[in-house]
């Protein structure tokens, strides 16, 4: 396998990818219910899309943080062109 085959995309290397940025990526502050009375108070936290779905506590997004977002993006598909990689390497 070459460099241009290695970072082809198909199908499953963006399903992978996607999934590793749903997963594990953390690019959205959002509310974690603490409140305080004076500042600084931490009410936000910053995490990914199933820790956002899984412990906040009423949804509410602050901010994405879009350079996280597409480092997360570029990341994940690098991960996922070297888990294919592996795979297929292991099959032959």
């Amino acid at each position: 396998m070459d460099w241009k085959e290695f970072f082809k995309p198909t199908k499953i290397k963006i399903l992978t990818s996607i999934i590793i940025l749903i997963l594990f990526v953390p690019f959205i502050n959002y509310d974690n219910g603490i409140r305080c009375i004076k500042a600084p108070c931490p009410a936000d936290t910053t995490g990914s899309i199933t820790s956002w779905l899984i412990s906040s506590y009423n949804h509410n997004i602050y901010q994405i943080q879009y350079i996280n977002l597409l480092l997360g993006i570029i990341i994940s598909y690098l991960v996922s062109c070297l888990i294919i990689y592996l795979v297929k390497k292991k099959d032959i």
